[in-house]
Order: structure tokens, then C-alpha cells, then sequence
């Protein structure tokens, strides 16, 4: 079986090593993608996010202890004088 023709050849990319290895000047960090996020949220979106931020920090420095004797919640503070 005869082999078919070469197909026309692509012309070749010139093959230059980089120089530049720092990120492109629209690369955001993720700091700066996080703030610019937030910039964008509505102002009820943004108290919503900073009530569930306060939850979740009184649920974190006072959490439920239970009781192994009775199995009744018990916070932590509640044992203090």
C-alpha cells in the first residue's frame, strides 16, 4: 500500500525562552480577588456574611460542653466563679 503524500508542513512558532517569569499585570492575588469580591457584594449581603461571621466566632470561643453524667449541654463559661 503506497503511503499517502506528506501533508504541507505548519509553519513553525520561533522558539524563544522566556524571559518574563513574573505573572501578568491583570493576575490578582487571591487577597485582592477575595476584596474585590467583597466590593461587588450588596451591603445586605455583606452585613448577612459579617452576622454569620459573628455566629460562627461565639459558636468557636464558646462551645457546648456536655455533661458525660447527665448529657445536658453545658457552655464553658458556665463553670467559672
Amino acid at each position: 500500500m503506497p503511503s499517502d503524500p506528506p501533508s504541507p508542513a505548519r509553519p513553525q512558532r520561533p522558539t524563544h525562552p522566556r524571559t518574563q517569569t513574573t505573572t501578568p499585570r491583570s493576575a490578582l492575588t487571591p487577597a485582592q480577588a477575595i476584596a474585590q469580591a467583597w466590593m461587588c457584594e450588596s451591603a445586605e449581603a455583606q452585613q448577612k456574611w459579617r452576622k454569620a461571621d459573628a455566629l460562627a466566632k461565639e459558636k468557636y470561643l464558646n462551645p457546648i460542653r456536655w455533661n458525660p453524667a447527665g448529657w445536658s449541654p453545658e457552655r464553658k463559661d458556665k463553670g467559672k466563679l
